[in-house]
């Protein structure tokens, strides 16, 4: 057995751009706010409808 480390483990320099923020943590992060920006753009969608249809309800 030798002394210095094993073959498989290699020092990793990080690049300058991950900051040391691990990339399958901000790929889940950033489809967890596209699913709630879209729920929020169906919520508006269903609302401005729904205040549509009352406006055009009272004209009649």
């Amino acid at each position: 057995m030798s002394a210095s480390a094993p073959a498989f483990v290699e020092a990793v320099t990080p690049s300058p751009l991950s900051l040391g923020i691990d990339p399958v943590l901000v790929g889940i992060i950033l489809v967890l706010l596209l699913i709630v920006f879209a729920i929020f753009l169906f919520i508006r969608r269903t609302l401005l409808s729904f205040s549509e249809g009352m406006r055009d309800g009272k004209r009649r």
